[in-house]
């Protein structure tokens, strides 16, 4: 619903001078209005069909305001939000990331003839956006650990339900913004990522994404957590962590190369969060059993794939999850480690510490038609499997839906 007069971006309107107390009551307006709607979940399909600067700029003008208004009313949804303050920060981060795009509008009307000139001011609405959102999960994450030291404020069932719906939104709005700068910086010619991305790339989708180099990646990322930590302890695990990476096609071959169509960074973080978790409770099996050193506990990552699926299998000697524990490790609730949070804010990865990771990772999966699933081997290790499904970009039969949705969920 775009208000005239009030969009930076309307060529033909003039500027018009508005009360504070008038746009306060306009964002109001607009935040019921917006709130009051249902939001489907993001396809896949919709992302690689927004390939053009003008048509991914109307895809996020239309689905991201629904996203926010949705999780303003789910934040105000728990009984004393006010109170708590990583709460406050979230509304306000909403709150301010909606008054900006319901302010903003793409210029033109002919979605497909915009280029990335035209929407230069809007690009850096977008940016701003994203600036802006950086520590929502962290701050979610913190105020977690804050009411699970402290009264309960919603039961486990229903805070699960709450905690997955606002980071289904979380990732469906991720999903938009990376897209819509990737395309951006794609067609930008005065752009490095035109040249870095190359034609296997729609936006952030890479429709020749090789599972096999990104565990890799992700096993080196974690090594490297170890190696630049400040305690001389874990700098030691760096060099003894063994982490082995398999590919295997559906023939049966290493020397053949897996590729499908998928979301790189996303693939990234699951793995890299499997991997991390692989390697504390190996480093902590080290320290109860001494008779077994790291090296000769090494993580094993297994890459196969066939025609309709790609399957990941993490497998690690670090003991297994204790009696009692397998169902707590889904829960938001739950975390065996404790990283700072202010390190929780700077981190790259969406997924780190605080226990939202593995939970998190799981809805990533889910999200785009996959899943994420523990086989716990008592006295042994864990077994982690992601399954992924081979889509076809070009076919909209083959693109997942997902079949989670970010609305308001019940409280």
């Amino acid at each position: 619903m775009f208000v005239p007069g009030l969009s930076r971006f309307g060529r033909h309107l003039s500027q018009v001078t508005v009360s504070q107390a008038r746009l306060q009551e306009f964002i109001r307006a607009e935040l019921s209005y917006f709130a009051a709607q249902h939001t489907q979940a993001l396809s896949l399909e919709q992302i690689v069909d927004a390939s053009t600067p003008g048509k991914v700029a109307r895809l996020v003008h239309k689905e991201i305001p629904f996203r926010f208004a949705a999780r303003i009313r789910h934040i105000e949804a728990v009984e004393g939000w006010e109170k708590q303050e990583e709460l406050r920060q979230l509304h306000k981060i909403f709150l301010d990331s909606f008054s900006e795009l319901r302010l903003t509008e793409p210029p033109g009307t002919e979605e497909c003839s915009l280029t990335v000139s035209d929407l230069t001011e809007y690009t850096e609405v977008i940016r701003s956006v994203r600036k802006r959102h950086m520590p929502v999960v962290a701050l979610l994450a913190e105020a977690i650990r804050k009411m699970n030291h402290k009264d309960a404020w919603m039961e486990g069932d229903a805070f699960q339900s709450w905690a997955d719906t606002f980071l289904v939104s979380r990732i469906s709005t991720e999903m938009l913004t990376s897209h819509y700068m990737a395309v951006v910086d794609w067609h930008d010619s005065a752009s490095e990522a035109s040249e870095l991305l190359g034609s296997d790339h729609i936006g952030i989708v890479d429709t020749k994404c090789n599972p096999g180099r990104i565990c890799e990646q992700a096993a080196k990322a974690v090594q490297s957590m170890y190696a630049n930590a400040t305690e001389s302890s874990a700098q030691q695990v760096a060099d003894k962590l063994q982490v082995e990476v398999h590919s295997h096609s559906d023939s049966g071959s290493e020397d053949s190369t897996i590729a499908f169509s998928y979301i790189p960074k996303y693939l990234f973080y699951i793995v890299q969060e499997l991997i991390k978790n692989s390697a504390r409770a190996t480093v902590e099996a080290c320290k109860l059993d001494g008779r077994r050193r790291l090296p000769d506990r090494p993580i094993i990552v297994t890459v196969c794939a066939d025609q309709k699926q790609i399957a990941i299998r993490i497998a690690d000697q670090g003991g297994g999850i204790s009696c009692g524990k397998s169902e707590e490790i889904w829960s938001y609730l739950f975390s065996t480690s404790m990283q700072p949070f202010q390190e929780y804010l700077e981190s790259g990865s969406p997924l780190a510490g605080w226990g939202v990771g593995l939970p998190l990772g799981r809805l990533y999966a889910r999200y785009l038609g996959g899943s994420l699933q523990l086989m716990n081997v008592p006295g042994t290790g864990v077994d982690a499997y992601l399954f992924l499904r081979r889509i076809d970009p070009s076919s909209a039969e083959g693109v997942p839906r997902a079949s989670i949705s970010d609305s308001v969920a019940p409280v």
